[in-house]
This record gives structure tokens, C-alpha cells and sequence, in this order.
């Protein structure tokens, strides 16, 4: 379950990179230019990222959240599904 899950993941995530290089690359102005994991969750990466009182969680938070674009951040699960994935054995 754990590989499909990575598989679906990178597959979306390569779509969204696909599309915001093609956007960036004709200078269009639409959605897939500044699509971040914070433009998804809305208030609640802010109320996340507020939660924290640890500096070092906080900041690393605040660039998951709101620096790193969508397609990056599916690759990266898909990636953290494929680890999950190898040490546990699927029925």
C-alpha cells in the first residue's frame, strides 16, 4: 500500500513541478506559479506553525509550509512512503 501511495505521490507531484515550470516559463500568471502546501491547508498550517514553541520545529515548519512548492513536497512523500514502505511487508 505504502509503494502505491509513493508512486501516486511522485506521479502528482511531477505533475504539479510540470506545470509550474511550463507556467514560470511563459511568465502566466495562474495557480501553478506560487502553489505551496499553505495555499492547500489555508489556516491551518498558520495555526500549525503558531502552535510550535520551539524555534528550530517552527522555522522548519514555516518553509515547509509556506517556501516549498506543492510538487516538491509530493515528491518528498512519495520518497517517505517508499522508506516506510521497505520495512514494512505488504499482504
Amino acid at each position: 500500500m505504502f509503494t502505491k501511495l509513493g508512486i501516486l505521490s511522485i506521479l502528482a507531484g511531477g505533475v504539479v513541478g510540470v506545470f509550474t515550470v511550463i507556467s514560470r516559463f511563459m511568465q502566466a500568471d495562474n495557480i501553478w506559479v506560487d502553489i505551496t502546501l499553505s495555499s492547500v491547508t489555508g489556516n491551518l498550517a498558520e495555526t500549525l506553525v503558531d502552535a510550535v514553541s520551539v524555534v528550530f520545529i517552527q522555522n522548519s515548519l514555516y518553509t515547509l509550509f509556506y517556501e516549498i512548492p506543492l510538487g516538491g513536497s509530493l515528491i518528498g512523500l512519495g520518497v517517505i512512503f517508499f522508506l516506510i514502505s521497505l520495512f514494512f511487508k505488504e499482504q
